[in-house]
């Protein structure tokens, strides 16, 4: 089933809403599996390690993600501590990466 604001406009059970709840769920993990996976070409293209880390780069994600939160009319805040959790994750699994990378 492909989830999209109109087919969930059209759903009238919760059984569909689950369905619908679940599938986006799978999409939400494909698309972090790529997120990753851009860590991955980061961590082998940055050589130096204190590169990984770029408080800038991180404020301009996070700014990108209020607004595009902002904009989609879903809880800016709630958006914003979910997004720092995720590139502080990101930045740790880097990291990893990283050094895997050199030993």
């Amino acid at each position: 089933m492909t989830v999209t604001t109109e087919t969930i406009n059209q759903i009238r059970d919760m059984k569909h809403v689950r369905e619908a709840v679940d599938q986006l769920d799978a999409e939400l993990i494909d698309l972090f599996r790529r997120r990753f996976a851009c860590m991955d070409a980061a961590a082998r293209i940055k050589q130096d390690r204190k590169a990984v880390r770029d408080e800038g780069r991180k404020a301009e994600v996070l700014a990108n993600v209020k607004r595009l939160a902002e904009q989609a009319s879903i809880p800016v805040p709630t958006m914003a501590a979910i997004w720092e959790m995720l590139v502080e994750t990101s930045i740790s699994y880097e990291m990893q990466k990283w050094d895997q990378l050199r030993k």
